[in-house]
């Protein structure tokens, strides 16, 4: 596991350079490659066990298994664990408690979800934003 220090990140993907975003005006969760937005910025912060809540907006970023979402309420599966990527020092696979599947970004396919399976596009680097 990764020690992340709270604070705000940009989640880049490694394969492919996209970041995460989450807009809440449109209720959009996604990945884009052009510039940095604020959209782009996630709040990471410590809970217990060495998990992690990713929030956005007030709302974190949760799985249920079959799709990543956005929660209102903190749930067992709105939490994280970081595990740095064997073969990528300084990047991170991004872990959900409950399924234990990885974050991935597909830009081919413009699909971000999880897979229990270990691919290249599930590599992410956290960028954190000097205050």
């Amino acid at each position: 596991m990764v020690d992340v220090t709270a604070g705000k990140y940009f989640i880049q993907n490694k394969l492919n350079g996209f970041r995460l975003f989450y807009n809440d005006d449109r209720e959009e969760l996604g990945c884009f490659d052009g510039e940095m937005f604020e959209d782009q910025l996630w709040f990471i912060s410590k809970k217990s066990n060495g998990f992690y809540s990713i929030v956005r907006d007030r709302k974190h970023l949760c799985y249920d298994g079959c799709a990543l979402s956005m929660t209102d309420v903190a749930r067992e599966n709105s939490l994280w664990v970081f595990e740095e990527d064997g073969d990528s020092k300084g990047f991170v696979r991004i872990i959900n408690k409950v399924y234990n599947d990885n974050v991935f970004y597909a830009a081919e396919e413009d699909e971000l979800n999880g897979s229990g399976d270990e691919n290249d596009d599930q590599v992410w680097l956290l960028i954190r934003k000097s205050d």
